[in-house]
């Protein structure tokens, strides 16, 4: 019989985890409103400056405990402590797109932390801290699944990692800094099989995420009346596509093949660059995809991506011209490798835009631009293209066949 006080500490614990998780999810749909009412009262870099203050505070409260803390280890612990602390330091100033994602670090440190406590009150060995991570990463691959359902909110796999990051780190501070009494070996076989279940079901849920490519999702938005607001959905989860390699331009990714850019160009090139020409108000890229889904028109959709690129970088290089020379030539090149791929792969669609480059503006590009850098194209380098999805799928399951293993092995009760 488990006591009544333990049942209650157990139900607070799981209640905090719930409450937390609630609120994070219920401002997916309002968060770019409070981010712009935030953003206009103290500026972008205000997220990082709190998720700065909020770490340098836990961090603070972290020493006075080990200062605290009889016994040899505290020299251990606080060298864990600072290499702790420089990791997620160097994460929010180098790998971060932009500082809102910063606060990542706040929402999803604080959900370890309680997780941690919740399953405290079910496991008492060192399983617990990647069931506890595990846990985490589901709650954060709903998160965005939750985005992915939202109008104007966007799936991204970044923040899955990177909430996974914040929680790991804040795991590997209880693990190896507060090193609570209590935890420790043998690992439980009931954790074994809480910790093989968490781990199929997060395999499970990455492999609906690889597999549900916009084809899919209009596949079945389609035929499903309560799913039809899916239909062309703006947010992708999930694209393959081909990494190509050109001599002479340099790197530029494509949902086709060459040859079949090159016999789509063929094909339906002349109406493709008669609708970009026709629709030129169609300035932003929301406005044009929605337009023009990229699972019905994914050619039209990678002309106009490196059209607008192409444009763009070649309206606003000249503004640097006399202050910033370097800017300007970086932005050149990007302008003149862009028309370069248009000019071979989308030929017969540039010429029904009435796009191309006269040769004095080429010329001109050849001769100021900095070509010394190898290009790289960022027009559809979200596509995943180092791996196939049967590759990936291969992945999943032998990584489940080891949890299966795992379970087999040490989760079993022992027979009789």
């Amino acid at each position: 019989m488990i006591p009544a006080a333990a049942v209650r500490g157990r139900a607070w614990a799981w209640l905090l985890v719930a409450a937390w998780t609630g609120m994070v999810f219920l401002t997916i749909p309002v968060a770019r409103k409070i981010q712009g009412v935030v953003e206009s009262m103290a500026g972008p870099r205000i997220y990082l400056a709190a998720a700065e203050i909020v770490g340098l505070a836990f961090a603070l409260g972290v020493s006075i405990h080990l200062l605290r803390t009889p016994g040899a280890s505290r020299l251990r612990r606080a060298a864990w402590l600072v290499a702790l602390g420089g990791i997620a330091s160097w994460t929010m100033h180098t790998q971060l797109q932009t500082p809102i994602e910063a606060i990542h670090f706040i929402e999803y440190g604080v959900l370890a932390f309680l997780l941690f406590r919740a399953w405290r009150h079910h496991l008492q060995d060192p399983f617990i801290y990647p069931i506890s991570l595990l846990s985490l990463v589901l709650i954060a691959w709903v998160d965005e699944f939750l985005q992915w359902l939202t109008p104007e909110r966007f799936w991204d796999f970044r923040d899955i990692r990177l909430n996974g990051l914040a929680g790991a780190l804040l795991l590997l501070v209880i693990a190896r800094v507060l090193s609570p009494a209590g935890i420790r070996r043998p690992v439980d076989r009931r954790s074994v099989r809480w910790g093989c279940g968490l781990a199929w079901l997060t395999l499970l849920a990455f492999g609906f995420a690889i597999s549900n490519t916009p084809a899919r999702v209009d596949s079945y938005a389609g035929r499903i009346p309560f799913l039809r607001f899916l239909y062309h959905n703006e947010s992708v989860m999930n694209e393959f596509g081909h990494r190509h390699v050109d001599p002479e331009i340099g790197v530029f990714f494509s949902r086709m093949s060459l040859p079949e850019l090159q016999r789509t160009d063929a094909e339906t090139g002349l109406r493709a660059g008669e609708t970009l020409a026709r629709d030129p108000g169609l300035a932003g890229r929301r406005e044009f995809r929605k337009a023009h889904p990229v699972s019905a028109h994914p050619f039209l959709i990678e002309l106009w991506e490196h059209w607008t690129r192409r444009n763009h970088y070649f309206a606003v290089c000249w503004k640097y011209r006399e202050a910033d020379p370097a800017r300007f030539a970086g932005h050149l090149a990007v302008a003149m490798r862009e028309n370069q791929i248009l000019e071979k792969y989308f030929p017969q669609a540039l010429d029904a835009a009435g796009g191309r480059w006269p040769e004095s503006r080429k010329a001109e590009a050849a001769r100021l631009a900095d070509v010394s850098i190898p290009y790289v194209s960022a027009v559809d380098s979200h596509l995943v293209t180092r791996a196939t999805e049967g590759q990936l799928w291969a992945l999943l399951l032998a990584l489940a066949g080891l949890a299966g293993w795992g379970y087999a092995r040490h989760g079993r009760a022992p027979a009789a």
